[in-house]
């Protein structure tokens, strides 16, 4: 079946609103239905089973959770295509990444990393072309971006994650510490050093936290957290951010993958840099590769 042009924007629109998809009410005729227990599973993995490999079914994932999974290894075994933008499955243990990417053709991934930027299809392109690639640094958080652009204006730290920003497309609110954990920026990480052959896990990850654990989901409530918690860290973030500028540098989130190394956290960096010159909510990502000499990509 083909979604036409009015559904698909009625489908946008109530998504844009943050509604659930058990209140669209369709005007253009089309027949959908939204499985919301536990039978979604055994109904999806029947469909995939029947249209898999004749039809070039596709199973897409567009949720942030690890359960799906289980349904997504089963959609690869029956043949189908899998799109994700959930990182989740990507960055579970060895076994699953190595049954997802098994049809290398029939896997897309591009938006788990670097918002709008190509940084998977260029990554895999390099790699195609038979060069090795030794070094990735990225700024790959537009939500940690956004932050560390704020704090270098002066701003706190509690403020910045406090004060409902309009021109962002990101909410601190709900799940403050999912990107302030340092943990979605890790994830990416992951995915990229996995593209590049490392056997990893995110436990093999450095990853920096924003916050420390006595802060974290299972010993403050997310109102604590937001209404306390956060001064508490106020200082300790201006600090280093007077360091840096007295050092004629800016403080930035990054990712950084060479050799078994893989980290991500706060890094102080020149202004003029790349990664310096960012602003706002932008990525910025760079590699080096061996060619016919040295050179380095970046977006």
């Amino acid at each position: 079946m083909e979604f036409d042009d009015k559904f698909l924007l009625e489908l946008c629109q109530l998504k844009s609103n943050g509604s659930s998809l058990l209140t669209l009410s369709t005007t253009s005729g089309v027949e959908y239905q939204v499985l919301t227990n536990s039978d979604s599973t055994t109904k999806l993995i029947d469909i995939a089973a029947l249209l898999g490999k004749s039809m070039g079914l596709a199973i897409v994932d567009c949720s942030a959770s690890s359960e799906t999974i289980g349904v997504m290894k089963q959609g690869v075994d029956l043949g189908c295509c899998v799109v994700m933008a959930n990182k989740k499955p990507l960055t579970s243990t060895m076994e699953d990444y190595d049954k997802l990417v098994s049809h290398p053709r029939r896997i897309r991934h591009e938006s788990t990393v670097g918002a709008g930027l190509p940084v998977i299809a260029s990554l895999n392109r390099i790699l195609s072309s038979g060069d090795s690639v030794h070094r990735i640094v990225g700024s790959l958080s537009g939500t940690l971006g956004y932050v560390m652009s704020e704090v270098e204006d002066g701003k706190p730290l509690s403020q910045v994650v406090n004060t409902p920003n309009q021109t962002q497309d990101f909410c601190f609110h709900l799940y403050p510490r999912d990107d302030l954990s340092g943990m979605d920026v890790a994830r990416k990480a992951l995915i990229l050093a996995r593209l590049l052959g490392r056997r990893i896990n995110l436990d093999s990850i450095k990853i920096e936290s924003l916050y420390p654990k006595v802060m974290g989901s299972n010993v403050m409530a997310v109102e604590d957290f937001l209404d306390n918690g956060l001064l508490l860290l106020d200082k300790d973030i201006q600090e280093r951010v007077n360091k840096a500028s007295l050092n004629g540098n800016v403080l930035r989130y990054v990712c950084v993958i060479e050799g078994s190394r893989c980290e991500v956290g706060i890094q102080e960096l020149p202004k003029d840099s790349p990664l310096g010159r960012l602003r706002g909510s932008d990525n910025v990502y760079s590699t080096s590769e061996d060619t016919a000499s040295t050179t380095r990509m970046s977006l």
